[in-house]
């Protein structure tokens, strides 16, 4: 009997483990390296409460995967009826205004607009070109732009820089205008930034210069 007993237990408790999927109601739980889960996503999220475990799994996993502001999850059930998220999301590095309309939406470094925004902390690179919309990507121009504005914003805190005549513009401090090629080695381009800008400034020489050209194979100085 005692052996039956001993037998029994571990396959009782097996079968409950089994059913848990197909019997509890989750509500569900989100972080994301911010702490807080963005609302878009958190909408799709809070649908699935009160759903069975192996419904809202599945529903979850098919969102997210598809979900342009997820670059990766995982999903993790706390008894006794709790679903956890946890979501890694796309994190913007600057924002692409247009002029025009004054529409600004989020970029990441691959190009993928994450969001739109009405004003944000980031370098903010300004173009006439119409937008494209919240998980469509930017064009390669733009984000060869997108990326430079992030390392100048990184090397002198300048936030703000416009595309012009097919050039990327910005103004240092001292009035010094400078013009990028929209296509390129964006770290060649800003290291020679650093170093030309560097030494105009240890000689004293800066107002003596408006503009640094860099568009060409030997930047340019005026």
């Amino acid at each position: 009997m005692k052996k039956l007993f001993l037998i029994l237990v571990p396959i009782f408790f097996a079968g409950i483990v089994l059913c848990i999927p197909f019997l509890v109601k989750v509500q569900i739980d989100c972080r994301s390296q911010y702490t807080v889960c963005p609302q878009p996503i958190l909408d799709i999220l809070t649908s699935f409460n009160g759903k069975k475990l192996a419904v809202a799994k599945k529903g979850i996993a098919k969102n997210l995967k598809s979900n342009y502001m997820v670059s990766d999850y995982s999903l993790q059930f706390k008894f006794p009826n709790r679903l956890h998220v946890e979501i890694l999301t796309k994190k913007a590095i600057a924002a692409v205004r247009n002029s025009r309309t004054k529409e600004m939406v989020l970029v990441n470094s691959q190009g993928d607009v994450v969001s739109k925004a009405g004003e944000t902390a980031l370098p903010v690179v300004t173009t006439n070109e119409l937008l494209p919309l919240v998980g469509q990507k930017v064009g390669e121009t733009d984000l060869f732009a997108v990326n430079l504005a992030k390392g100048i914003f990184q090397m002198y805190q300048i936030r703000d820089s416009f595309i012009e005549e097919e050039s990327l513009v910005v103004e240092l401090p001292g009035q010094i205008r400078v013009l990028f090629p929209l296509a390129g080695d964006s770290q060649v381009l800003l290291g020679s930034l650093r170093l030309i800008y560097s030494k105009i400034q240890e000689d004293g020489n800066l107002a003596g210069y408006t503009q640094i050209d860099l568009r060409f194979a030997n930047p340019i100085l005026k």
